[in-house]
């Protein structure tokens, strides 16, 4: 794509029903979710359809989930894709069901669902897969995940229920029934798709029952088989569409052609901005040229070269400044003056225009959280560069938490992205009800309803921390996928001198620099930082910290800056501390209804 110096491009469809393919709505992207079953359908587990589309679970399973959830009654509860598992010190083994399905009285019914064509012998079905010179038995593996999910029934001490098994193959007429241990009346194939939930029902009758059984088979098939309150998966599947939908954005770059080349890329938060700084980088790369990777704070830098190998050319451009006035200055003098606080800053940037240019020349620029950047860093960036080097500067102003003005960027093309495909739809809806962001959300995934919680002093905030961690490890997050995040500086937060919160240790910064001018953190899976520093990450689960804002509107800007960047960091869930006389609190609690 050729296009002019100057030209202001802004993000429409990324490509015609681009989104819709993805299994994605309109503009809020809190579509009408295909799991929400009307009443009297069946219930089923997992309960989002459209969360499991783009996880990248069988499109042919899927429909038949949502078959089965459509035709069967509420007497019934539909298990998606249990996994079972028995262990002993001698033995290991693993089963998968497709579906488990379970009446009132208890009962269980075991779906085997088999796509594509079978291989039919006197005493047996096969399917052969990709890779595989004989074929795989379906029988043999329908008789072993029956046995391994009976043998789990008896090590829970369920009271004893039946157990039946059907075998589902759409794409296959079955011409002869020999296979041992097999009817034809367990056995759905091409000729009796459209029976699939009447059979069902002939298998598994809808009985019922006034004992404890079916609560206990349902606990059972929630808690036992791979339903437990583990959030890894989620969190996984989240980053994954994450990752998926903005990868055009990702693509876009390496599309444009002009000259000079110089892109300017305002993007919201979550639109996928450091990941295109990524690709930048490690396309210059492949291409065999000589990158220059620049962002503002340490700890995405650290993120970003530990994504990237540890690379040479990645940091924040102080880093950069103090490797080059090592390597080419006066290393002494910068040892001498780091007590100096922000003097020292400003002295750094003064030596770096005598020398930058023995730093290079480097032929790519890129630019990550250029909002945050001050005029005089491009200009000294510049010396290090070759003459007809590239660039491609990345920002979102809804994020200048530092109040900086715009850096003046002329003969830059100009691309404008509003959405955000990092925050899931509940916490988008909360954001749409407090700030007035004019946001296009693209994940359709629901994650958590935000949680507000109030506080009166230090101590009662400390205690809701400790409150509101053990909740989310309860809902099962892991310690490392919880990050603290205080809207204070580093000496003020809520978390500055706590080594351990809900039993788990804090890793925060400590304020101190090892002699390699790296930070010195104290040790634990707790993230604990402060926005300015974490501004550009993301965590499955947010603890906002330290709300105390004033409300007034003076201040309406940099505080909503402040939300909306510290908001955006949840992948999944979000918690905030808010203290009792914040100006925002009320708004905040009418956000969350």
């Amino acid at each position: 794509m050729r296009l002019d110096p100057g030209l202001v491009i802004s993000a429409g469809p990324l490509r015609p029903g681009w989104l819709r393919a993805q299994g994605l709505g309109h503009r809020h992207g809190w579509h009408k979710k295909e799991s929400r079953m009307a009443p009297g359908k069946a219930r089923v587990m997992p309960t989002n359809i459209a969360e499991l589309r783009l996880g990248g679970a069988s499109e042919a399973e899927l429909a038949t989930l949502q078959r089965l959830a459509d035709e069967l009654s509420a007497e019934y509860t539909v298990f998606y894709s249990r996994h079972v598992a028995h262990l002993t010190p001698r033995r290991q083994a693993f089963g998968e069901i497709d579906f488990v399905i379970v009446n009132q009285s208890g009962d269980v019914l075991l779906i085997e669902q088999k796509n594509g064509s079978l291989q039919e012998a006197d005493d047996d079905l096969g399917i052969r897969y990709a890779g595989q010179v004989q074929p795989k038995s379906v029988v043999e593996q329908m008789h072993r995940s029956r046995a391994l999910f009976l043998q789990a029934l008896k090590a829970a001490d369920l009271p004893p229920v039946t157990v039946s098994s059907l075998l589902y193959c759409p794409d296959h007429r079955v011409e002869q029934v020999n296979a041992a241990g097999l009817s034809i009346e367990g056995i759905v194939d091409a000729r009796d798709d459209k029976s699939l939930a009447m059979r069902v029902e002939q298998l598994l009758p809808a009985a019922h029952s006034q004992d404890q059984t079916p609560r206990l088979m349902r606990d059972f098939l929630m808690h036992s088989l791979s339903l437990e309150r583990d959030m890894t998966r989620t969190t996984e599947r989240h980053e994954a569409v994450y990752q998926r939908l903005a990868s055009p954005l990702q693509e876009l770059p390496a599309a444009l052609d002009f000259s000079p080349w110089r892109l300017r890329i305002q993007a919201a938060a979550g639109a996928g901005k450091s990941l295109v700084a990524i690709e930048a980088y490690e396309q210059a790369i492949a291409n065999g040229e000589n990158p220059l990777l620049v962002c503002f704070n340490r700890p995405l830098a650290d993120a970003l070269q530990t994504r990237l190998g540890n690379a040479e050319n990645v940091n924040n451009f102080h880093g950069h400044c103090r490797q080059w006035l090592r390597a080419f200055g006066d290393a002494d003098r910068l040892q001498a003056s780091e007590s100096d606080g922000s003097a020292f800053w400003d002295e750094l940037v003064e030596q770096m225009t005598d020398i930058a240019d023995q730093a290079g020349p480097f032929d790519v620029l890129i630019i990550d959280e250029g909002q945050d950047f001050k005029p005089d860093w491009y200009e000294v960036l510049r010396l290090a560069m070759k003459p007809d080097y590239r660039c491609l500067w990345l920002e979102d102003a809804e994020q200048a938490l530092l109040g900086n003005d715009p850096v003046p960027l002329e003969g830059f093309v100009r691309y404008s992205n509003h959405r955000n495909f990092r925050t899931p739809a509940r916490i988008a809806r909360f954001i749409d009800g407090l700030l007035d962001k004019h946001v296009d959300w693209a994940n359709p995934l629901d994650g958590c309803i935000p949680v507000v919680s109030t506080y009166a002093t230090e101590g009662g905030q400390r205690e809701q921390l400790e409150q509101r961690v053990q909740a989310l490890m309860r809902q099962g997050f892991q310690a490392e996928q919880i990050a603290i995040v205080s809207l204070r500086g580093q000496s003020s937060a809520v978390y500055r001198d706590l080594s351990s919160v809900a039993g788990k240790g804090i890793r925060r910064f400590t304020g101190r620099y090892d002699d390699d001018g790296n930070p010195v953190h104290t040790v634990g899976p707790l993230h604990a930082e402060t926005i300015y520093r974490f501004k550009g990450q993301q965590a499955p689960a947010i603890v906002l910290t330290d709300i105390d804002l004033s409300g007034e509107p003076v201040q309406c800007d940099r505080e909503t800056a402040l939300l909306w960047c510290g908001l955006t960091r949840a992948t999944v869930a979000c918690e905030l501390l808010v203290q009792e006389e914040c100006g925002w609190l009320k708004a905040l609690q009418r956000a969350r209804k």
